[in-house]
């Protein structure tokens, strides 16, 4: 007995073990998403981790490095944008620069500050030029318009009107009113200082052969009396500012425009679309009250405003460039990154998946082995593991399941062995046929001195023992146990004066069941014993048994119930606990020791006993169940699948 002890401690120490192992597989969350943790296997786990792990200081490093690089584009697009316009201003100053010598030159001239005495008077008063003097002035404007292909014309007006031109007689008017005109009336009063025009349309010109021309223009006083001698015009063409404009690298959709200190547009470079920049800014204020760089709203859109002014000139270069222009690179370098990062993390994915598979496969594997385990097939070894921990816990498990195994055997086999020689002994203390032979002669007696119920009796409990003794096989069918069952009650009635009365109710297709051998009487015993013998000893008018059998598709159910005393709920529920081993108020209720293995002779083979038989036999979809109420009796259901494991 002692060593049945060591061998169920070992199997309780190993199924803990299993549990243990379990849990490591299933690793528990010890956070406020415990119960959510707990619905995620390890592999999920190992995948998340290591996405998380990876991914978040990649992608973090990757916004913050976009983020520096597009703010840092964005200043160097935006200074890049004022360094132009400077430039722009310089360059132009250097071309107004040139105009202004030349409108000087002829006051250096004394030809031509002769000529220009000589046609003194009245603006539109005069008539016309003498044939050399036209001459002389020809050759000194041709002289000074020469190879510059950005000066459309250089005239020398007289005060009276007479006009004097580098270009050919027909194309301008000899004789020219410039009073009539709003943009020459600006030349008045210049004291001999420089002025720039706005693109306008002389009049001196031929009608309907010229378009808008910007003009550098000079009052031409006489240097010693600084009396006004006549004016000097330079038209210039308008593809004179393209032309330095078209030098720098100016964004395609972005506006630039020349102002001048009356904000009255000099010139503009339009945008892709043509739309002209001007009238909206204008529209929106006071073009001066911008300051130098900002962002301004025109239209629903947003542009940089960056504007330069030329103390020289007088005129400003305004640029207006599209936010969504100066974005554009550092868009383009964010979508360049987005699609780098998405292939990073699909390569990281990827191999996410792969490592996460592959460092759980063993644990996943042995899972399934311990449920096959938990299942009762101890037969279950782990075959491929490695060297490292999960190895360690493979060869572990290997070797415990050996260990179960032989521990598994050894009491079986003990067991097998124990009844082996009980009923060898007992087979070696009596005769079956001398008992036999002694109780027929009782019973012979008893017939010739007229006792029938002592014959009665000596002819059952021949038939227990013969049942009992004689057959060796384990299993009978229902037909021959209800007969072994119906010769214990023809003793226990006389027993009890005929006041235990037995009542049968079995369909005729279970008489040829099999069922193991004394799985009835045990029920019949306890009926009697602990359920009518008390009522009948409390004066009640008699106790009844009823044994019934039903077949539902392969399931055999037979009962034995009473009119006993019954049994409390709460006393029911134990008795079912410990017939099963189930849990009752976080306890567990632990079944006897094994009534198999301390079963001496003549005791009952109890509840636990019948039950453990049913779930050898027929597995443990087969089982035992009681049932009842105070005062009403007792039901015990035997639940029987007809399709045994072996026995």
């Amino acid at each position: 007995m002692k060593m049945i002890g060591r061998v169920r401690d070992a199997v309780r120490s190993c199924a803990q073990g299993i549990h243990s192992m379990r849990d490591l597989v299933s690793i528990r969350g010890f956070s406020s998403f415990r119960s959510l943790r707990k619905s995620i296997n390890l592999r999920t786990k190992l995948l998340l981790l290591f996405l998380v792990l990876t991914l978040l200081p990649l992608s973090l490093q990757g916004v913050m490095n976009v983020a520096h690089f597009s703010q840092t584009l964005d200043r160097k697009t935006e200074q890049f944008t004022i360094d132009m316009v400077r430039q722009i201003n310089m360059n132009l100053n250097r071309m107004l620069k040139d105009f202004e010598r030349l409108s000087l030159l002829p006051l250096y001239d004394q030809m031509v500050l002769g000529i220009l005495r000589e046609y003194d008077g009245p603006m539109g008063s005069g008539t016309w030029a003498r044939s050399d003097d036209y001459q002389k002035m020809k050759l000194y404007t041709s002289a000074q318009a020469y190879d510059r292909p950005e000066i459309r014309g250089i005239h020398l007006i007289s005060n009276s009107g007479i006009l004097f031109s580098n270009l050919d007689s027909l194309a301008v008017k000899p004789v020219w009113d410039g009073s009539r005109e709003q943009w020459f009336t600006e030349l008045k009063g210049t004291e001999g200082t420089w002025r720039l025009l706005p693109p306008h349309v002389p009049g001196y010109y031929v009608s309907g052969q010229e378009a808008s021309y910007i003009t550098v223009g000079r009052e031409l006083r006489d240097p010693g009396t600084l009396q006004r001698l006549g004016y000097i015009l330079v038209d210039i063409r308008l593809e004179a500012f393209g032309q330095l404009l078209s030098n720098l690298n100016f964004e395609q959709k972005a506006s630039l425009m020349i102002v001048d200190s009356q904000q009255r547009l000099v010139y503009e470079k339009t945008s892709t679309d043509g739309l002209s920049a001007y009238e909206p800014l204008l529209s929106h204020g006071e073009i001066r009250d911008y300051a130098e760089n900002q962002k301004i709203e025109l239209n629903g859109r947003s542009y940089l405003h960056v504007r330069h002014h030329s103390g020289y000139s007088g005129l400003s270069v305004i640029s207006l460039t599209p936010i969504t222009v100066i974005q554009k690179e550092s868009g383009e370098m964010l979508t360049f990154t987005m699609g780098l990062a998405l292939l990073c993390m699909a390569a990281v994915a990827i191999l996410a998946v792969l490592v996460s598979y592959r460092v759980t496969r063993p644990l996943i594997r042995l899972k399934h082995h311990m449920i096959r385990v938990e299942q009762g097939d101890f037969s279950q070894r782990v075959t491929h593991y490695s060297s490292d921990e999960l190895g360690q816990i493979s060869r572990g498990f290997n070797r415990m399941m050996e260990e179960i195994h032989r521990l598994f055997h050894e009491v079986y086999v003990l067991e097998i062995q124990e009844r082996e020689a009980e009923l060898s002994a007992l087979q070696s203390q009596m005769n079956p046929h001398f008992i036999y032979n002694t109780l027929e002669s009782i019973n012979m007696m008893a017939v010739r001195q007229r006792h029938a119920e002592v014959s009665a009796m000596v002819t059952a409990l021949g038939r227990l023992l013969r049942y009992t003794i004689d057959k060796a096989d384990r299993m009978v069918t229902l037909r021959e146990e209800l007969a072994f069952v119906d010769a214990y009650v023809r003793i226990q009635q006389v027993r009890y004066n005929g006041e235990l009365e037995i009542i049968y109710d079995i369909e005729e297709e279970v008489n040829d069941c099999p069922v193991p051998k004394l799985i009835l009487q045990p029920l019949v015993e306890n009926a009697i014993c602990h359920g009518i013998e008390g009522s009948l000893a409390g004066g009640s008018t008699g106790g009844i048994i009823w044994v019934s059998a039903v077949l539902f598709d392969q399931e055999l159910l037979i009962s034995v119930r009473d009119n006993g005393k019954g049994m409390e709920q709460e006393e029911l529920d134990r008795l079912n606990a410990s017939i099963s081993g189930q849990t009752i108020s976080g306890q567990t209720v632990h079944p006897p020791a094994n009534p198999i293995l301390h079963r001496h002779a003549g005791e009952s083979l109890g509840l636990h006993n019948i039950a453990q038989r049913l779930h050898l036999v027929y597995g443990k979809d087969s089982g035992l169940s009681v049932d009842g109420s105070p005062g009403q009796g007792l039901v015990v259901t035997l639940s029987i699948h007809l399709q045994p494991k072996g026995d």
